[in-house]
Formats: C-alpha cells, sequence, structure tokens
C-alpha cells in the first residue's frame, strides 16, 4: 500500500502499524519527536494500535531549541 511520510511517498505492507512504519524508516529513538497522522497527532503509547491505510499522511516533527 503506498502512504506519504513528510510528502515522500513509500511503498510498505498492508497489515502496518505506525510501530512498524517507524522500524522501516530506521526511527529508535523517538525522544523530541511528534508524529501526526492525517493531520491529527498521535501518542507514542498508540503507535502499536494505530493501523496505517491505502493513502495515510504521516508528518514527523523533530523539535528544536532556539533562541
Amino acid at each position: 500500500m503506498k502512504i506519504s511520510v513528510n510528502d515522500e511517498n513509500y511503498e510498505i505492507l498492508d497489515d502496518s502499524n505506525l510501530t512498524s512504519l517507524l522500524n522501516l524508516l530506521g526511527m529508535k529513538d523517538l525522544k523530541g519527536w511528534a508524529l501526526a497522522l492525517n493531520e491529527k497527532v498521535i501518542a507514542k503509547s498508540d503507535f502499536d494500535q494505530t493501523k496505517l491505510i491505502e493513502g495515510d499522511r504521516v508528518i514527523l516533527i523533530q523539535a528544536t531549541q532556539g533562541g
């Protein structure tokens, strides 16, 4: 199935969830990161239960410090 992550297209397995997607992307440590699925922020505790479907849009955002 096809989804997008930060506006890049990916082909993933049909039974994928957010955790399996992040593993595919090589993202193990998510400290300082937020994830939105179709413009809705998803809690890290819900990644395993959140299934992906064709056409989903995932946005990964990293917090930064500035002054």
